[in-house]
């Protein structure tokens, strides 16, 4: 019964988007693609539709370990990316490397653009992911390559350990 509201409710507001075309929309009408859709995330409503076509090229792009380019790439790979490409943010390390140089924030505090961390493996963290909105977020699956997967998911509700922001210097 939940599934069905949650695909109902995303049919509406599909025909309620998609019914009021304006500039965003048809902007963003490339990237708002199966990709997106079937998470009921809706790239033209987001607050940076940079960040959206850049995630649109990462699609499905299979794993690699310390993989940075188009033929493959991992969790650190992949942020480090998406933050170059639409912040023009430069990180450097794995995910590990990458929570020392962000703000720690609760995770009620998400926002577009954080990242968030997790110890999958052991009492360390071993992947990152950067957050979207709704509780999504992008990153790198070992298994499926990059994908959008939600917080709440049981499996990432296990081993997620922070969210942090990234520091801007003046």
């Amino acid at each position: 019964m939940k599934s069905l509201i949650i695909v109902i409710t995303c049919i509406f507001t599909f025909q309620t988007a998609f019914s009021q075309i304006d500039s965003a929309a048809v902007i963003s009408e490339e990237i708002n693609s199966d990709f997106f859709l079937d998470l009921c995330i809706q790239p033209d409503s987001c607050s940076y539709l940079p960040l959206y076509e850049e995630i649109k090229k990462w699609n499905k792009t299979r794993y690699k370990y310390a993989g940075n380019t188009s033929k493959g790439i991992d969790c650190s790979g992949l942020v480090k990316k998406l933050c170059a490409a639409t912040y023009s943010v430069k990180l450097e390390g794995s995910s590990k490397d990458i929570f020392h140089v962000v703000d720690s924030i609760g995770k009620s505090e998400l926002m577009e653009g954080d990242l968030v961390f997790f110890k999958i493996r052991g009492n360390r963290i071993s992947h990152v992911g950067l957050y979207l909105k709704d509780g999504y977020f992008v990153h790198a699956s070992t298994k499926l390559g990059v994908i959008i997967s939600n917080l709440d998911e049981p499996y990432y509700k296990k081993y997620y350990y922070a969210s942090g922001r990234i520091r801007v210097y003046n």
